[in-house]
């Protein structure tokens, strides 16, 4: 159980890997959505970049996750209610990343009489089990939706940052941030709250 700690940031570790996440789902949108759907074999071509990135993304998700499971919690100045409804809204963002991820490898299939695609340039894409070419293909049409329900939740994730940011005021987003160490403003009479022990990092 976590204790209250003066302290209104996340840790060192969990910072930077917020924001490797951040920049590695950003060039992964990049990819999908500019060099391929390009003509031709665009997207052949750039799909290895492109599931490399994904493995990217799934190892530093895992190691955020089990930095954070040894990492306090900052302190910081909102309501358990609002604590239990960022926790739950954090767990879909990571089950939402985790889902497209997993129906992304579910729906690759290599084209035949060409050798599958290889993450980082070396290791061969193993292929997932599947009941068919049809189990593919829906796989692959699942992975494309579930990327627009992932940026829904990621604008509103970026509202609720920037709310907290110009109009509350309250430090929240300090939390994640890199400069000049500043205590968040508390409400009055109102105590600091310890961030709940399954609560996770923005």
């Amino acid at each position: 159980m976590s204790k209250n700690v003066p302290h209104h940031r996340w840790a060192l570790g969990v910072r930077v890997l917020h924001w490797l996440t951040v920049l590695a789902l950003a060039f992964q949108l990049v990819v999908a959505f500019g060099p391929m759907k390009g003509p031709g074999m665009a997207t052949m071509n750039w799909l290895p970049v492109h599931m490399s990135a994904g493995v990217t993304i799934l190892a530093v998700i895992i190691l955020r996750l089990g930095w954070r499971a040894f990492t306090k919690a900052p302190v910081q100045p909102i309501s358990r209610s609002s604590q239990r409804a960022r926790t739950a809204f954090h767990m879909s963002i990571y089950a939402l990343i985790l889902a497209v991820l997993i129906t992304g490898w579910l729906g690759y299939r290599p084209i035949p009489f060409m050798p599958p695609a290889r993450i980082f340039g070396a290791l061969p894409v193993p292929l997932a089990p599947s009941a068919g070419p049809s189990s593919a293909r829906a796989f692959a049409f699942i992975h494309a939706k579930l990327v627009w329900i992932l940026l829904g939740f990621v604008g509103i994730h970026i509202a609720a940052a920037l709310v907290h940011l110009a109009v509350f005021r309250d430090g929240v987003m300090h939390g994640m941030s890199f400069g000049r160490k500043e205590r968040a403003a508390l409400p009055r009479n109102r105590e600091p709250l310890n961030s709940s022990p399954i609560d996770f990092p923005e």
